[in-house]
Protein backbone atom coordinates (compact mmCIF):
# COMPACT_ATOMS: atom_id res chain seq x y z
CA UNK A 1 0.00 0.00 0.00
CA UNK A 2 2.75 2.17 0.93
CA UNK A 3 4.16 1.98 -2.43
CA UNK A 4 1.54 2.56 -4.27
CA UNK A 5 0.45 5.55 -2.21
CA UNK A 6 4.02 7.37 -2.64
CA UNK A 7 4.03 6.81 -6.25
CA UNK A 8 0.33 7.09 -7.01
CA UNK A 9 -0.73 10.10 -4.06
CA UNK A 10 -3.54 7.43 -3.74
CA UNK A 11 -4.56 3.73 -2.44
CA UNK A 12 -8.27 2.17 -3.22
CA UNK A 13 -10.22 0.63 -2.49
CA UNK A 14 -10.00 -0.59 0.85
CA UNK A 15 -12.82 -2.41 2.57
CA UNK A 16 -13.63 -0.94 6.11
CA UNK A 17 -17.27 -1.50 6.70
CA UNK A 18 -19.36 -4.21 6.43
CA UNK A 19 -22.79 -4.01 5.09
CA UNK A 20 -24.59 -3.84 8.54
CA UNK A 21 -21.99 -0.87 9.35
CA UNK A 22 -23.25 1.07 6.10
CA UNK A 23 -26.79 0.79 6.30
CA UNK A 24 -26.16 1.91 10.24
CA UNK A 25 -23.85 4.87 9.35
CA UNK A 26 -26.34 6.02 6.64
CA UNK A 27 -29.11 5.82 8.39
CA UNK A 28 -27.85 7.64 10.70
CA UNK A 29 -26.67 9.98 7.79
CA UNK A 30 -30.14 10.55 6.57
CA UNK A 31 -31.31 11.64 10.25
CA UNK A 32 -29.51 14.95 10.09
CA UNK A 33 -29.13 15.53 6.37
CA UNK A 34 -30.91 18.37 5.30
CA UNK A 35 -33.35 18.31 2.34
CA UNK A 36 -31.07 19.42 -0.85
CA UNK A 37 -28.13 19.17 1.71
CA UNK A 38 -24.84 19.05 -0.27
CA UNK A 39 -22.22 18.84 2.34
CA UNK A 40 -22.16 18.56 6.53
CA UNK A 41 -18.78 19.94 8.52
CA UNK A 42 -17.78 18.18 11.45
CA UNK A 43 -20.37 16.13 12.25
CA UNK A 44 -17.79 13.69 14.65
CA UNK A 45 -17.92 16.86 16.83
CA UNK A 46 -21.15 16.61 17.92
CA UNK A 47 -22.65 12.43 17.23
CA UNK A 48 -21.54 9.52 18.72
CA UNK A 49 -22.04 7.63 15.51
CA UNK A 50 -20.21 9.82 13.59
CA UNK A 51 -16.80 9.97 15.81
CA UNK A 52 -17.31 6.08 16.11
CA UNK A 53 -16.86 6.22 12.11
CA UNK A 54 -13.55 8.52 12.48
CA UNK A 55 -12.42 5.83 15.45
CA UNK A 56 -13.10 3.07 13.55
CA UNK A 57 -10.66 0.23 13.78
CA UNK A 58 -10.29 -1.05 10.51
CA UNK A 59 -9.81 2.56 9.11
CA UNK A 60 -7.44 3.76 11.67
CA UNK A 61 -5.02 0.58 11.03
CA UNK A 62 -4.95 1.78 7.37
CA UNK A 63 -4.35 5.03 8.08
CA UNK A 64 -1.91 4.19 10.38
CA UNK A 65 0.16 2.40 7.73
CA UNK A 66 0.85 5.85 5.42
CA UNK A 67 1.23 7.98 8.60
CA UNK A 68 2.26 6.10 11.81
CA UNK A 69 0.12 5.16 15.33
CA UNK A 70 -0.43 8.31 16.75
CA UNK A 71 -3.55 9.38 14.82
CA UNK A 72 -5.58 12.78 15.32
CA UNK A 73 -8.88 14.27 13.54
CA UNK A 74 -8.58 17.27 11.80
CA UNK A 75 -11.87 17.42 10.10
CA UNK A 76 -14.84 15.99 8.95
CA UNK A 77 -16.80 16.79 6.02
CA UNK A 78 -19.79 14.47 4.66
CA UNK A 79 -20.50 15.49 0.39
CA UNK A 80 -24.21 14.10 0.01
CA UNK A 81 -25.15 14.72 -3.85
CA UNK A 82 -28.65 13.81 -4.47
CA UNK A 83 -29.80 12.40 -7.16
CA UNK A 84 -29.52 14.64 -10.42
CA UNK A 85 -28.19 17.29 -8.79
CA UNK A 86 -25.68 19.52 -10.11
CA UNK A 87 -23.17 20.14 -7.53
CA UNK A 88 -19.46 19.24 -8.89
CA UNK A 89 -16.16 19.69 -6.90
CA UNK A 90 -13.63 21.64 -9.58
CA UNK A 91 -9.97 20.66 -9.73
CA UNK A 92 -7.73 21.67 -6.59
CA UNK A 93 -6.01 20.42 -3.62
CA UNK A 94 -7.08 20.15 -0.13
CA UNK A 95 -3.52 21.34 1.13
CA UNK A 96 -3.74 24.90 -0.63
CA UNK A 97 -6.28 25.99 1.89
CA UNK A 98 -5.25 23.81 5.02
CA UNK A 99 -1.44 23.48 5.42
CA UNK A 100 -1.45 19.57 6.12
CA UNK A 101 1.16 19.16 3.63
CA UNK A 102 3.34 20.85 6.07
CA UNK A 103 3.13 17.95 8.64
CA UNK A 104 1.98 13.85 8.17
CA UNK A 105 -1.70 13.72 7.02
CA UNK A 106 -3.88 11.79 4.87
CA UNK A 107 -7.59 12.37 3.50
CA UNK A 108 -10.10 9.38 3.74
CA UNK A 109 -12.79 9.11 1.29
CA UNK A 110 -15.41 6.41 3.23
CA UNK A 111 -18.67 5.47 0.93
CA UNK A 112 -21.58 5.36 1.91
CA UNK A 113 -23.28 4.47 -1.18
CA UNK A 114 -21.68 3.34 -4.53
CA UNK A 115 -19.45 6.09 -5.90
CA UNK A 116 -19.01 5.55 -9.63
CA UNK A 117 -19.16 7.92 -12.58
CA UNK A 118 -22.74 8.34 -12.81
CA UNK A 119 -23.19 9.63 -9.84
CA UNK A 120 -19.92 12.06 -9.70
CA UNK A 121 -17.08 9.93 -7.90
CA UNK A 122 -14.27 11.70 -6.98
CA UNK A 123 -11.60 12.10 -10.04
CA UNK A 124 -7.57 12.37 -9.42
CA UNK A 125 -4.55 12.52 -10.97
CA UNK A 126 -2.39 10.33 -10.11
CA UNK A 127 1.18 11.62 -9.05
CA UNK A 128 0.04 15.35 -8.93
CA UNK A 129 0.76 15.22 -5.33
CA UNK A 130 4.47 15.71 -6.11
CA UNK A 131 4.12 18.97 -7.76
CA UNK A 132 3.78 20.39 -4.41
CA UNK A 133 1.42 23.27 -3.89
CA UNK A 134 -0.17 24.87 -6.99
CA UNK A 135 -1.72 28.31 -7.77
CA UNK A 136 -5.30 28.43 -6.95
CA UNK A 137 -8.13 30.97 -7.92
CA UNK A 138 -11.29 31.51 -5.77
CA UNK A 139 -14.49 31.50 -8.21
CA UNK A 140 -18.18 31.76 -7.43
CA UNK A 141 -20.66 29.24 -8.54
CA UNK A 142 -23.55 28.00 -6.56
CA UNK A 143 -22.98 24.43 -7.77
CA UNK A 144 -19.39 24.48 -6.98
CA UNK A 145 -18.99 22.50 -3.72
CA UNK A 146 -15.40 23.64 -2.66
CA UNK A 147 -15.92 25.35 0.19
CA UNK A 148 -13.64 28.56 -0.63
CA UNK A 149 -14.49 28.36 -4.26
CA UNK A 150 -10.63 27.23 -4.73
CA UNK A 151 -9.87 25.73 -8.66
CA UNK A 152 -6.99 24.96 -9.66
CA UNK A 153 -5.18 27.56 -12.15
CA UNK A 154 -3.67 25.48 -14.58
CA UNK A 155 -5.21 23.54 -16.82
CA UNK A 156 -5.65 19.63 -16.47
CA UNK A 157 -5.24 16.74 -18.55
CA UNK A 158 -8.20 15.16 -18.41
CA UNK A 159 -7.29 12.08 -20.28
CA UNK A 160 -4.50 11.37 -17.25
CA UNK A 161 -7.55 11.68 -14.49
CA UNK A 162 -8.48 8.18 -13.00
CA UNK A 163 -12.10 7.80 -11.31
CA UNK A 164 -12.45 6.68 -7.87
CA UNK A 165 -14.99 3.94 -8.09
CA UNK A 166 -15.87 2.46 -4.71
CA UNK A 167 -18.81 0.22 -3.25
CA UNK A 168 -19.90 1.01 0.09
CA UNK A 169 -18.12 0.27 3.11
CA UNK A 170 -15.05 1.01 1.16
CA UNK A 171 -12.44 3.95 1.00
CA UNK A 172 -9.83 5.63 -0.46
CA UNK A 173 -6.93 7.72 1.15
CA UNK A 174 -5.34 10.38 -0.87
CA UNK A 175 -2.43 13.23 0.21
CA UNK A 176 -3.46 16.30 0.49
CA UNK A 177 -1.78 17.83 -2.21
CA UNK A 178 -3.12 15.35 -4.47
CA UNK A 179 -5.52 17.32 -7.45
CA UNK A 180 -8.72 15.99 -7.44
CA UNK A 181 -12.29 17.00 -8.47
CA UNK A 182 -15.70 15.29 -9.31
CA UNK A 183 -18.53 15.70 -11.84
CA UNK A 184 -22.36 16.24 -11.30
CA UNK A 185 -24.45 13.43 -10.00
CA UNK A 186 -26.75 12.14 -13.20
CA UNK A 187 -27.85 9.11 -11.77
CA UNK A 188 -30.88 8.51 -10.13
CA UNK A 189 -29.91 7.77 -6.71
CA UNK A 190 -27.72 10.07 -4.05
CA UNK A 191 -24.03 9.62 -3.70
CA UNK A 192 -22.62 9.93 -0.32
CA UNK A 193 -18.68 10.31 0.35
CA UNK A 194 -17.49 10.72 4.33
CA UNK A 195 -14.95 12.45 4.17
CA UNK A 196 -11.93 12.17 7.77
CA UNK A 197 -8.53 14.58 7.33
CA UNK A 198 -5.86 12.56 9.72
CA UNK A 199 -2.98 14.25 10.96
CA UNK A 200 -0.42 13.52 14.14
CA UNK A 201 1.28 14.70 17.04
CA UNK A 202 3.34 16.65 14.62
CA UNK A 203 1.05 19.23 13.46
CA UNK A 204 1.45 22.75 14.75
CA UNK A 205 -2.00 24.27 14.03
CA UNK A 206 -3.63 25.41 17.26
CA UNK A 207 -6.15 27.37 15.02
CA UNK A 208 -8.13 23.71 14.52
CA UNK A 209 -9.37 21.77 17.39
CA UNK A 210 -7.79 18.26 16.51
CA UNK A 211 -9.20 14.94 17.94
CA UNK A 212 -6.91 12.24 19.29
CA UNK A 213 -8.15 8.94 18.04
CA UNK A 214 -4.92 6.59 18.45
CA UNK A 215 -2.44 6.90 20.23
CA UNK A 216 -0.94 8.82 23.16
CA UNK A 217 1.68 11.09 22.66
CA UNK A 218 2.03 14.52 23.51
CA UNK A 219 -0.69 16.82 22.49
CA UNK A 220 -0.38 20.13 24.67
CA UNK A 221 0.54 21.96 21.94
CA UNK A 222 -2.61 21.57 20.00
CA UNK A 223 -6.19 22.07 20.69
CA UNK A 224 -6.89 18.61 21.86
CA UNK A 225 -11.02 18.28 22.58
CA UNK A 226 -12.90 14.77 23.52
CA UNK A 227 -15.19 12.81 21.52
CA UNK A 228 -19.30 13.62 21.66
CA UNK A 229 -20.32 10.76 23.87
CA UNK A 230 -17.52 11.65 26.58
CA UNK A 231 -18.42 15.11 26.50
CA UNK A 232 -22.40 13.90 27.24
CA UNK A 233 -21.51 11.28 29.95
Amino acid sequence: MIDVYEQQGIVFPIRVLSDAEVAEFRGELEKVAREGARRLDQLHLTFPWAYRLVSHEKVLDAVESLIGPEILVDGNLVFYKPPHDAGYASWHQDSVYSGWHLTPSVSAWIALTVSEPANGCMRVVPGTHRQGVLEHDNVQDPNLLNKRGERLRMDIDESQAVDVVLKPGEMSLHHTNLVHGSNPNTSDGPRIGFIVRFVTNLSTNRNRPVMRVRGNADCSHLRLIEPPDRCSA
